[in-house]
């Protein structure tokens, strides 16, 4: 297909040429695969005298509904704006983005910088002046037919459920494979525990006591964890452990942002029974949901069951999933001690919830707001900095000698496919022929080269990130007792808790390897007093790209 690109030609200089693939989820099955879509843009660019190979972006299994979570597209944009892309290539409006609103934000910022985005499918620059009516129209379609996918979608699933067709994630449950045939059997291995856990529970014996039973004889979870009463308490409530199967627990309200919401009524839930082999007689499954509801309504546990069970995320405290165990690799969890009519929380790790099954130490969140405060105080204080300490930590190491390599595999790449069409409009077959050899080394150049571009694209947005780490952290308090309504997990991705004595914060993504011993910016001390004893407890930061 002839490309009738509005981008004007720079003298001297070939346009640098990018394109975007993307295999979403609702893909259609004569969709062509993602190798396939990075194969076709790789040779259509290096075989135009005119252009030259920028690169091939893209996203595997991402929905085009949103560009939140399509980090490809995000390299390639934060790509553009460093000035390395003139012209992205992309299959139709549709594989760029479904939602109008993000559509014409990028459309417009790019074309403020001369970067013209053509859709080949609907043959439509974005540098055309008219172009962001029929942008809107085809963006506007995108979006309805990704409405009404989701609704036939939907419809199928609906359908299957009323008769009963489903598939049983044994890759997320316990007690349960798929033989050879394709039929769902009973595991024995693991069903045998989830027997005892039932008949345990069934005579009385609490959720909490049955995970340390499950944890001291080395019977771990289903990934490998180990147990709480939470845990316990879902393998109970589990229908399918009595070989039922209960449709649409949670759903999908909108499909454009694709949140998961519990079912309280809000859909029509489908039961169907005696669908798989039962690992519990209905008797004892029956018994254990009476006892389990009982209790829950006494000591009000949140319940699914009961309508306890929302949406929002757990309150309780501003460190919920924010503070990692170095020795276990849990999260920590609140707790109230109670002491002469005192309450006092603490965090702690989530293994020690119930009993001490991790070395980790508990800590005061009172002492965590002010060792907090007292960071962010230091950091405004040396703003200029802390700047620093992001850009070279955060800057690649090697960046020169990549982008040396870049350059050293594009005059490779520009000289193969010149010599390719030289031969190829030679009119010699002997010729003609051979010049094949000289397109597949230029293509294997260009896939080397794509590797190193998306690189140097993962720390194009450095700067970005940066400013915007500063924005956040002028924005945060100093103060103990504002930190927890503050946006502090903006800036600090994790916390760990060493122990009573070492705390530190991470700085940009989280950590793949939580230290005992790390090497600390901003080192201090906090102490503070607990019955007349005192407590030194050193803390500081470390940055993670």
């Amino acid at each position: 297909m002839e490309i009738k690109s509005l981008h004007k030609r720079v003298p001297g200089r070939k346009l640098r040429v990018a394109a975007y693939g993307r295999i979403s989820n609702d893909k259609d099955s004569l969709e062509p695969s993602l190798q396939e879509q990075i194969a076709y843009y790789v040779e259509e660019i290096i075989l135009n005298p005119n252009w030259e190979f920028a690169g091939v972006f893209y996203d595997d299994g991402i929905s085009g509904t949103s560009i939140k979570e399509r980090h490809g597209f995000t390299r390639m944009i934060d790509y553009a704006k460093a000035g390395m892309i003139d012209i992205i290539l992309v299959k139709s409006i549709s594989r760029f983005a479904r939602n109008v609103v993000d559509l014409l934000e990028v459309k417009r910022e790019l074309a403020g910088l001369g970067i013209e985005i053509y859709f080949e499918q609907q043959n439509i620059s974005s540098l055309d002046p008219s172009c962001d009516f029929a942008l809107t129209l085809y963006a506007q379609i995108a979006e309805s037919e990704a409405l009404s996918v989701s609704k036939n979608v939907k419809w199928r699933v609906d359908k299957n459920m009323r008769e009963g067709k489903y598939y049983l994630p044994v890759n997320q449950m316990l007690g349960y494979r798929y033989n050879d045939e394709g039929k769902i059997v009973i595991y024995e291995d693991e069903a045998k525990w989830i027997r005892e856990c039932f008949k345990r529970y069934a005579h009385g014996e609490g959720t909490t006591s049955i995970a340390n039973w499950l944890n001291e004889s080395g019977f771990k979870t289903i990934n490998g964890n180990i147990w709480n009463d939470n845990k316990v308490r879902n393998l109970l409530r589990n229908e399918k452990y009595v070989g039922d199967v209960l449709f649409q627990k949670r759903y999908i309200e909108n499909p454009l942002d694709h949140k998961l919401l519990h079912n309280h009524g809000q859909r029509d839930q489908y039961l169907f029974k005696n669908a798989h082999p039962k690992i519990i007689d209905r008797i004892t499954f029956d018994k254990v949901q009476k006892i389990m509801t009982e209790r829950a309504k006494k000591f009000k546990i949140r319940s699914y069951e009961l309508n306890t069970v929302d949406d929002e995320p757990n309150a309780k405290t501003a460190y919920a999933s924010f503070i990692k165990c170095p020795y276990c690799g849990s999260y920590y969890q609140s707790k109230v001690n109670h002491y002469n009519g005192k309450a006092t929380r603490f965090m702690m790790c989530a293994s020690n919830k119930d009993k001490k099954l991790c070395e980790s130490e508990a800590y005061k969140v009172q002492e965590l707001n002010k060792i907090l405060a007292k960071l962010i105080s230091t950091l405004k204080d040396d703003k200029d900095n802390f700047k620093k300490f992001l850009y070279s930590s955060f800057r690649l190491a090697d960046e020169d000698s990549i982008k040396n390599k870049i350059n050293e595999l594009t005059n490779e790449i520009n000289s193969l496919s010149l010599k390719y069409r030289t031969n190829q409009n030679s009119g010699n077959k002997f010729l003609m022929m051979a010049s094949n050899n000289y397109l597949e080394k230029a293509i294997k150049l260009a896939e080397e080269k794509n590797i190193l571009v998306m690189t140097i694209a993962s720390s194009m947005n450095t700067d970005r990130k940066i400013k915007n780490y500063i924005n956040i952290l002028e924005d945060l308090p100093t103060d103990e007792e504002d930190i927890e309504s503050s946006n502090f997990k903006e800036l600090f991705s994790n916390a760990v808790i060493v122990n009573q004595s070492l705390i530190y914060f991470i700085v940009g993504g989280q950590a793949s390897y939580i230290s005992k011993e790390p090497k600390l910016l901003y080192e201090s001390e906090h102490k503070y007093i607990i019955r007349k004893t005192t407590f030194k407890t050193k803390y500081g930061i470390i940055i993670s790209k």
